[in-house]
């Protein structure tokens, strides 16, 4: 399969179906979808990606014809013991392979700060 040309002439070039949005189809199903609507690229999250499996989506993607515009997502750097810590560092590097296997450059990050932040829990200043 290959997206069509209207595609690769700037009409569409810059757009990406994520999988956030697809949530009842497979990953196969969403590629698919994506070359069905002319679209050059899909925006893969991490759910996705681990059902299908890390190489089968990638060639999943690659022999559609398709572009990883972006893999969603890492991050969630919150914990405050060494455990949890450990495991979000290691959920964070996976997430890296990943995104160098599907041939993206682009992880998106979903962080936040601490429960024992400077300023959890108080009301958002009003100015």
């Amino acid at each position: 399969m290959t997206s069509p040309a209207h595609a690769a002439d700037g009409d569409l070039a810059r757009l990406s179906l994520n999988t956030a949005t697809t949530k009842a189809l497979t990953l196969a199903e969403a590629v698919d979808a994506a070359v069905r609507a002319g679209l050059p690229a899909v925006g893969l999250w991490r759910d996705r990606v681990q059902e299908a499996g890390l190489e089968r989506a990638a060639r999943l993607v690659a022999d559609a014809g398709l572009r990883v515009s972006s893999l969603c997502r890492g991050g969630f750097l919150t914990a405050a013991d060494d455990a949890g810590i450990a495991a979000a560092l290691e959920d964070n590097r996976r997430a890296v392979v990943e995104a160098a296997t599907l041939g993206t450059r682009e992880l998106v990050f979903v962080v936040g700060g601490l429960p024992a932040s400077p300023g959890a829990g108080l009301p958002a200043s009003p100015h």
